[in-house]
């Protein structure tokens, strides 16, 4: 139930991405906002995250994780509904920004929570669910917004942020506390990280421009190809969701070798390269939309493995409970801004240089994050035989066993 619920806080989240894109068209035709206006409000969600995320893995858990997840959703309910009485664009992007602080705490306590609820082999399988949290919860809010506000109009349709944010804050403060260990949300903020975790929030930097560059620009390519924009909304919505059985087959691999076997760096890298050679069939000059969409699909379902992993890399690179937040804001920063230069990195390439370019930078930047995953998986095995992980878990997900005690 603990699991579930934190899950849903992420889905809840994400959901704020997806409501902004399907809301944009009524919001921007009522408020008289032109279409770089509402990019900007639709990318301030990761403001927050880009620039503060290393911060907020320090601090959160001296508020205490669960107490910052109960404020997040809060926040975005308020965000929401001061949204939905804003008369100009300065108001909005307060509202939103507002929003944005609540979309960062949940990214980064969200998963630390479910790190700690999880124990053995079921830590391989909830972080699996959290890395599917963006794709499932964009989908969830552009379907949800959408057809919210084209029942009452955009305003109205704020309603269903606040209502989600109060029923998750209820649930949240309904979580029985748990008294069998102490919490460390009370102990001093974590020091250095090493190389390992830098290693491996980098290579999932890298993935993020290159994914987030392509989804969000995969409309315009198949809309140039012929495709009327209604279908090509329907292809994009179906890349992003491919993430999520993508994220089953990471889980499975984690469950039958565990996070140190050499079948897991080997699904990293296939998982990369083999996306990122999909980039070049995909994003060029004079392609085909009809053949563009399905291999667009096929990108993120190849990709989404790589996540997954990471997700569930992240407690062994940690190392120390107190370590496991800075870790999760240090993802979520790197993720963040990957999001936040994606889209406007690709699409000056495309400008510039063309869509076959772009491709070319894509799987660039998806080679590029395979040495840096490499080496972060290969310092994890001296941490494994120094005594870090437990010995129970060779055959799920290496997990530290000083990072698995539940929070309070």
């Amino acid at each position: 139930m603990r699991i579930l619920l934190y899950y849903l806080c992420g889905v809840f989240a994400a959901a704020q991405l997806g409501k902004l894109a399907a809301l944009s068209p009524l919001m921007s035709r009522e408020l008289h906002l032109g279409l770089a206006a509402m990019a900007a409000l639709i990318s301030l969600l990761e403001v927050c995250g880009a620039l503060l995320g290393g911060v907020a893995g320090r601090w959160l858990p001296r508020l205490g994780l669960r107490r910052a997840l109960s404020l997040a959703v809060l926040a975005l309910a308020t965000g929401a509904a001061a949204a939905a009485f804003a008369q100009d664009v300065r108001a909005l992007a307060a509202a939103r920004l507002l929003e944005s602080l609540g979309y960062l705490a949940i990214v980064v306590a969200a998963p630390v929570l479910i790190a700690r609820a999880a124990e053995g082999p079921r830590q391989a399988a909830a972080l699996a669910l959290w890395s599917t949290f963006v794709p499932v919860g964009m989908a969830l809010g552009a379907w949800a917004y959408a057809n919210a506000a084209g029942l009452a109009g955009w305003r109205p349709a704020q309603a269903l942020s606040v209502v989600g944010g109060v029923l998750l804050w209820i649930g949240l403060r309904r979580l029985p506390s748990d008294t069998r260990s102490a919490s460390v949300d009370q102990g001093r903020p974590p020091g250095r990280t090493g190389l390992l975790l830098w290693a491996l929030v980098a290579a999932f930097g890298a993935y993020a421009i290159a994914e987030v560059g392509l989804l969000a620009l995969l409309p315009s390519l198949l809309t140039q190809g012929g495709m009327p924009l209604a279908t090509a909304g329907s292809w994009t919505a179906i890349a992003a969701l491919a993430n999520v059985p993508a994220s089953a087959v990471g889980a499975w691999l984690l469950r039958r070798h565990g996070a140190l076997s050499p079948t897991i760096a080997v699904g990293m890298t296939l998982s990369l390269l083999l996306s990122g050679l999909l980039f070049l069939a995909v994003m060029r000059d004079g392609g085909a939309a009809t053949m563009q969409a399905p291999l667009a699909v096929a990108i993120n379902a190849a990709s989404g493995v790589f996540p997954c992993l990471v997700f569930a890399l992240l407690p062994l690179a940690a190392g120390t409970p107190e370590r496991l937040a800075l870790a999760s804001g240090r993802l979520t920063q790197f993720g963040a801004s990957g999001a936040l230069i994606g889209p406007p990195l690709v699409g000056a390439v495309v400008e510039r240089w063309g869509w076959s370019a772009a491709g070319g930078l894509c799987l660039v930047l998806s080679a590029l994050a395979v040495p840096l995953a490499l080496l972060a998986w290969r310092r994890l095995a001296p941490r494994a035989h120094a005594g870090v992980a437990t010995p129970t878990t060779a055959r799920g997900v290496a997990t530290p066993a000083s990072i698995v005690r539940r929070e309070p």
